[in-house]
């Protein structure tokens, strides 16, 4: 079985879908399915032992798509051996390509979308806007299937189209992210976040959150790993509110230094106020055993369900009260920790998600 993963993004620092279609592959490998990726220009070496086939094109400044006038004729020459082409986020260029190539050249095509915008739940708002991207709609058709990250992202995407929509979600290496013995230094009360430092992450909220936290814990060490055009503004937030020495910046942090980075806190936050389908970042916490608390945002609650702490998205106030509530409580913490590992490896083990996508390889076929 010869199998196309198309995404538009695909280095290292590119954020979740990236990170989503890179342990696919490797699963895919470990099944013995033959994977190609296609994608844009890399920015970083190939060391993954993939084929990579590169697409170059200027790209937007804003969301970094391929704005090439010539993609689909790359495409067609690219496809044209592969068995199944699986495409990888809704609303990008190179999948929306792939997907109106395979069905040119007559092979089955799978999308998973892995977003929701701004009002998810908005029906009134989506349904009209859906018609009013006809081409859109007359591309999704053309999909076999469409898989959904979460249940967020299927109700989201449910707006342009009528096909049926499978829920498989993002999965986890359990066995790089495990409960180890706590890294860094023990007497310090130590709050993480990690991912991009935009606006929707809500990285805001929590350092605002921090102010409260101090009040109880003064020596709280809030460390953040992540870059974005928020990061300049955060710093200078977290000085002004008088943070300076309980705020930390780490800048991008490598996939390698990752475990210890989950295993050096007390509590890990993903306080997201919209956009977020998923959080790939909770999966990798709840894999090394610590404690999460989350928004009820998107696919968060879903993810934590109940092993963890999900809070109103927005209010720094109720997040910095969850946060205490497991710094004041080091049974709950290990309670919550071992639920959430449990959970990881019962529904999230990337094992079990490669097997599922790759039954539906199998159907479309």
């Amino acid at each position: 079985m010869d199998v196309a993963l198309v995404t538009e993004w695909f280095n290292t620092s590119d954020g979740g879908v990236a990170g989503h279609v890179k342990n696919l592959a490797v699963i895919l490998k470990k099944n013995k399915v033959d994977v190609s990726v296609i994608t844009n220009k890399m920015k970083e070496k190939n060391d993954s032992n993939l084929q990579i086939y590169e697409i170059k094109g200027i790209k937007d400044p804003l969301f970094k798509l391929n704005l090439s006038p010539v993609i689909t004729k790359k495409m067609v020459k690219i496809l044209k051996d592969f068995d199944v082409v699986h495409c990888h986020h809704a609303f990008a260029r190179l999948p929306l390509a792939g997907i109106r190539v395979a069905d040119k050249i007559n092979i089955p095509s799978i999308l998973t979308t892995h977003t929701v915008s701004l009002f998810p739940d908005a029906n009134y708002l989506w349904h009209p806007l859906s018609y009013g991207y006809p081409r859109y709609r007359l591309q999704i058709v053309k999909v076999k299937e469409v898989i959904a990250v979460s249940r967020s992202a299927k109700t989201f995407i449910e707006y342009f189209t009528d096909k049926k929509i499978t829920i498989i979600p993002n999965g986890v290496d359990v066995k790089r992210f495990y409960p180890r013995n706590k890294a860094g230094n023990n007497e310090r009360p130590v709050i993480s976040y990690v991912g991009r430092l935009v606006p929707k992450k809500g990285v805001h909220i929590l350092i605002r959150a921090m102010k409260n936290i101090v009040k109880k814990y003064p020596d709280a060490l809030l460390i953040i790993g992540g870059k974005g055009k928020m990061k300049t503004f955060l710093s200078s937030y977290a000085k002004t509110i008088g943070l300076k020495e309980n705020v930390r910046f780490l800048g991008y942090i490598p996939e390698n230094k990752l475990p210890e980075f989950y295993s050096s806190s007390d509590v890990f936050v993903l306080p997201s106020i919209t956009g977020e389908s998923f959080g790939v970042t909770l999966l990798e916490a709840m894999a090394s055993g610590t404690p999460v608390v989350g928004t009820n945002v998107g696919g968060i609650p879903e993810v934590i369900h109940d092993s963890g702490l999900v809070v109103e998205s927005g209010d720094p106030k109720k997040l910095a009260h969850a946060v205490i509530t497991l710094l004041d409580d080091e049974n709950l913490r290990k309670k919550f920790g071992r639920k959430a590992r449990g959970r990881v490896e019962e529904k999230y083990s990337w094992d079990e998600i490669g097997k599922k996508i790759i039954n539906v390889y199998k159907e479309v076929m």
